[in-house]
């Protein structure tokens, strides 16, 4: 065993027997003594070290339990309190009279209302603005899908657009839905819109027996004021912080002075994070923070306390540690002093005795550190220049199927075969070449099958700088990166789901996305396009109407000629799509297959007016796909044309489309399977 090896061996432990070193205690006993001295005086900084850091710790994991429990609390408090805002307005928007009211309304929106309901008026007028005065609103709202109020309380002010929008909104969503805290010259306020369902709803329908909507402007200034003052039982350092989160960042909100609302996103916040945080300020200090949603809104809850009171009491801990240390040092010291000058003869013999204290002391921290290693699932090893193992923990013993002690003279192609050993060699080599620490992901077969595992490789270096080998670090993430492929096949298995319903709900889009989809394909293939490629364009066609889902129904379904607003609408079903995936974090090939599919070489398309290279491949093949499946189907207002029609209009305009793509078309078409394609498509349109 070589003396590298034997000094990574954490399970081998110094000898009892003392050196023979009686000439130099006799020749130098002050300077053994002092050398002794120093250790344990070493020894005593990193004990008292590690004493402090673990109060320092314990004291806060105690500080993020009361801050996240606190601010877990609070936020608990204002949802209870918007609860209970909300059902009082439920209670209304449940009443069956109410409910009859806004079904005949909703009847009557699009031209003057009956006598029946004018008579009605005055007596819902008076309910409703009973109701706004009981619970103290501001304004409450019967809002018609055209977003007009058709009923409004006493007192209660002039709707926005922006309100009017969100109450049109709501028509899509079955549950209620609360709006973003806005000022006003009287305080903060907010608002939540209710659906209101038909009398004898189909309480499995969404959103089709929706026929009314309440728009309730609530004050929250005081509500919120009372919530953020100190419990009665807190230390009096904690401070309650109430943000609105816009965008990923947190607004602070500010209910008992103006401006209510802070300007600027808090930049000591991270955006998105909601979790315990240490946080350093730009004065130098430290402020630990934790975070809590309120649900069902965009508020966050966060209960901050300064470095300065969290870790009170932790300066007196370590005066006691460090001078129970160095009283520890005296004693010893004036130990060894008594010994030498009365035991001056046997100083071998005292000299003996320390060194057998040294050993079980280093033997006692060696045992720590081999337990700490031989437990830790991380696994880790050491290889010489030459790649052969010095030193492996269990966990990378087990990984290898390989006994422990059998695993030093071994090489990564002993214990993972050729093509791993290849790889992690060239790991080994840029880590040699850079000097830094390398990254990456490996692949490696274990009897429980093929296990994903995060290297990090570094150069190890003797005490004189001397470069004795590579440290290797690895944590098995299998079961992270399973998770995350699961969970992208659920968003993307969603988003599809989504789109089917939106086609579900347009006969015009029937079964567009497949046919457009296997066309694109058949044309890919006739191309000669990789896999992957052909794998970006099957799911950008099944996820390039999904943006239709927020153009009006009216508009989707007309049977006559769009006006240049309405297509102005329309074409904004590209945007919405963007954000859609933007959101689901879709891989941005898709993300520009899906956005480019509506721009022409010559620029003329939408949204961006692209022209010829900045548009991709699979958005040409798709958007030209799209065309013909969309011209091949009848409208109300112009005929269909048949497959060959389309393809002569690609032909006739190459300034607008790929003419390989055309010729790739021909090709398809003019085979066995592409000529019942054809038929089938053709049929289908008719």
């Amino acid at each position: 065993m070589t003396d590298t090896t034997l000094k990574l061996e954490l399970n081998s432990f110094l000898s009892d027997d003392a050196p023979d070193e009686s000439g130099l205690v006799k020749k130098a006993p002050w300077k053994i003594a002092g050398l002794l001295f120093a250790t344990l005086a070493i020894l005593s900084y990193f004990m008292c070290d590690y004493a402090i850091e673990t109060r320092k710790q314990e004291l806060l994991a105690e500080l993020q339990k009361r801050l996240e429990v606190s601010a877990a609390g609070k936020a608990k408090v204002i949802e209870t309190w918007l609860s209970g805002t909300a059902e009082r307005a439920n209670r209304i928007a449940s009443n069956e009279l109410f409910q009859l009211f806004a079904a005949e309304i909703n009847l009557a929106a699009s031209g003057s209302l009956p006598t029946s309901l004018t008579e009605q008026l005055p007596y819902m007028q008076n309910a409703f603005t009973s109701f706004a005065n009981q619970d103290a609103l501001i304004g409450a709202y019967l809002i018609g899908k055209d977003g007009r109020a058709y009923l409004a309380a006493a007192g209660s002010p002039s709707l926005t657009d922006n309100q009017r929008e969100k109450a049109r909104e709501q028509y899509s969503h079955d549950e209620l839905t609360f709006l973003p805290m806005r000022t006003t010259s009287s305080g903060l306020v907010f608002d939540f819109v209710v659906p209101i369902r038909a009398a004898q709803s189909n309480l499995s329908s969404a959103t089709a027996d929706i026929v009314g909507v309440l728009l309730l402007t609530v004050p929250a200034s005081e509500q919120l004021t009372g919530f953020l003052k100190p419990a009665p039982l807190s230390s009096g350092h904690d401070v309650t912080r109430l943000f609105q989160v816009s965008g990923g960042e947190y607004f602070e909100l500010y209910p008992f002075k103006p401006p209510y609302i802070s300007a600027k996103a808090d930049p000591n916040l991270t955006p998105g994070a909601i979790g315990f945080e240490t946080i350093k300020l730009s004065n130098g200090e430290t402020l630990y923070s934790s975070g809590a949603p309120v649900s069902s809104t965009d508020l966050a809850i966060f209960q901050q306390v300064t470095g300065e009171h969290a870790l009170v009491g932790l300066d007196t801990y370590a005066l006691f540690i460090s001078g129970l240390a160095i009283s520890f040092l005296f004693i010893i010291f004036s130990i060894l002093t008594g010994i030498w000058l009365t035991l001056k003869g046997q100083n071998a013999r005292a000299l003996a005795n320390q060194y057998k204290d040294f050993a079980a002391q280093i033997n006692v921290q060696r045992r720590l550190l081999g337990s700490i290693n031989n437990t830790i699932d991380e696994l880790i090893g050491l290889t010489d220049p030459e790649g052969r193992y010095i030193y492996a923990n269990p966990s990378l013993a087990r990984l290898a199927d390989c006994p422990l002690r059998s695993i030093p003279g071994k090489t990564d192609r002993d214990l993972f075969g050729e093509k791993t050993a290849r790889e992690l060699a060239e790991y080994d080599r840029k880590a040699i070449a850079t000097e830094q620490t390398v990254n990456a992901f490996v692949e490696i077969k274990s009897l429980d099958g093929v296990r994903t595992l995060r290297v990090a490789k570094s150069r190890f270096l003797g005490e004189d700088g001397v470069f004795l080998g590579i440290v290797t670090v690895s944590s098995d993430i299998t079961e992270y990166v399973e998770h995350q492929r699961h969970k992208e096949e659920m968003d993307h298995k969603a988003i599809k789901i989504l789109a089917q319903m939106l086609e579900a709900n347009d006969p015009y889009l029937s079964d567009h996305s497949s046919r457009m989809g296997k066309l694109a394909g058949h044309i890919a293939a006739e191309l000669g396009l990789s896999t992957e490629t052909m794998r970006i364009i099957n799911t950008s066609a099944h996820l390039s109407q999904i943006g239709k889902i927020s153009i009006p129904r009216e508009i989707r379904a007309k049977e006559t000629r769009l006006t240049a607003e309405e297509q102005d609408v329309m074409q904004k079903h590209v945007l919405v799509a963007e954000k859609i995936l933007v959101e689901a974090e879709v891989e941005k090939s898709i993300l520009d297959a899906v956005t480019q599919i509506n721009e022409h070489l010559d620029g003329s398309g939408y949204p961006n007016g692209l022209k010829e290279a900045e548009i991709d491949i699979p958005a040409r093949i798709l958007g030209m796909a799209d065309i013909l499946i969309a011209r091949i189907s009848p409208r109300s207002y112009r005929e269909a044309i048949t497959v060959d029609e389309v393809l002569r209009v690609f032909r006739n305009n190459p300034e607008k489309y790929d003419q390989s793509i055309v010729d790739a078309m021909f090709k398809f078409f003019e085979t066995e399977i592409g000529t019942a394609f054809k038929a089938n498509i053709e049929k289908r349109s008719g």
